[in-house]
């Protein structure tokens, strides 16, 4: 029997793939349920996401997978709203709204056409993703458009981040298709759990020791084990120092009966007036989100913020009165997304020692796609050491 221990996409993408060989495969769990940082809630008839996520159905992983029509996908708009001073602009795909590159507010047609520049050179292995943007003569777009929207996909300034990483996750926006789940984006694991044959829900690993894996339930004797879980538990299991920093964020939730846009676009602040790095009426997208007459807004924060503070940048970015709308919950994530940063270079093998192989985004790359990537390179690596 072999053993992955964690039922996130890393976990679930392993078990699938070794099951897929023929092996006979426990995924042990320590939660009631899998999908590990991919959870929703449903509070008061709203669908609360635990963090703001969208899914890529371009996703290879996905793809491979085939999962995407399991989902009642909703596509979102290939275009963001970009909020400055008392006004707006939307830039979007060219492919699907040509004019929107001409307007100035978002930045020069020169910087524009420098993105382009930038989506056919390649990034220093050393550089930042900020670096490698402002090399390809971006400019103002950066300024006004690139940097607040990249906060938000990685949790952290551009600057912080890897060049070659960054160009990677900016590729799948440009060639995605990007949207909720309607029932909230958990149901993306529960459909991958489904396919497991034997899933043990809290079950705690308490320790690993020679090929035995002891939890509350009793002891599983493993031929080989694929270690899916958080970064902190796999150091406290395999006895190691955590080496990979992780990034935190904030989702915050409003609710109104006056919806602020009758959009699903994803709005962003140019001039970066308060804490919040992106808002989107999630309930456009899938009206399964909120009960009928409420809208529900979910916005990110990536530094300390209060509700105040919040509320009054969302009346900037908005432009709208925000002193109605009603403040429902916030998910404080304290282990968002790992951090990539700049020269790091990703571990060729996730073999760790004899028995035992680690899986997780903090390996390949920080989205949903790069977990479960790397539960696919575990189970592939062991299957090619075991001979399946």
């Amino acid at each position: 029997m072999y053993v992955v221990i964690g039922a996130g996409l890393a976990g679930l993408s392993a078990a699938l793939t070794l099951q897929n060989s023929g092996a006979q495969v426990t995924v042990l769990e320590s939660a009631d349920r899998a999908g590990g940082r991919i959870a929703s809630d449903l509070i008061d008839g709203f669908i609360l996401d635990r963090g703001f996520q969208l899914i890529n159905a371009n996703y290879s992983e996905i793809k491979r997978w085939g999962i995407a029509s399991e989902l009642d996908f909703k596509e979102a708009p290939r275009s963001v709203r970009v909020s400055f001073g008392t006004d707006y602009v939307a830039l979007g795909d060219p492919r699907t709204s040509p004019f929107s590159i001409f307007s100035s507010a978002s930045g020069s047609l020169a910087s524009k056409a420098a993105f382009l520049k930038y989506s056919i050179s390649k990034p220093r292995q050393s550089e930042s993703l900020e670096t490698h943007l402002l090399r390809c003569g971006t400019a103002d777009l950066y300024q006004k458009v690139l940097r607040p929207f990249l906060q938000g996909v990685f949790l952290a300034d551009p600057s912080r981040v890897s060049a070659v990483v960054g160009k990677e996750i900016i590729a799948t926006f440009i060639s995605g298709r990007s949207g909720i789940p309607a029932e909230g984006v958990a149901s993306l694991p529960i459909a991958l759990a489904k396919r497991i044959k034997d899933l043990r829900l809290n079950t705690r690993v308490e320790q690993i020791r020679d090929g035995v894996v002891s939890t509350n339930d009793g002891n599983f004797v493993a031929k080989k084990i694929i270690l899916a879980t958080d970064l902190t538990t796999a150091g406290q299991l395999l006895e190691a120092d955590e080496v990979t920093p992780f990034l935190s964020a904030t989702t915050w939730y409003h609710t109104t009966s006056n919806s602020p846009s009758d959009q699903a676009q994803l709005v962003i602040d140019s001039q970066n007036r308060g804490p919040v790095v992106n808002s989107i009426v999630i309930s456009n997208l899938s009206h399964k989100y909120a009960p009928i007459g409420q809208s529900l807004i979910s916005s990110t924060t990536i530094s300390h913020a209060s509700e105040s503070e919040v509320r009054r940048h969302l009346a900037l970015m908005w432009g709208v009165s925000t002193s109605t709308w009603r403040f429902l919950a916030k998910y404080e994530i304290h282990s968002a997304l790992p951090l990539f940063a700049p020269g790091v270079e990703r571990m060729k093998s996730l073999r760790v020692s004899e028995d035992i192989y680690h899986a997780g985004d903090y390996l390949t790359a920080p989205s949903q796609n790069g977990a479960l990537l790397a539960g696919r390179l575990a189970a592939q690596e062991l299957i090619l050491d075991e001979g399946l």
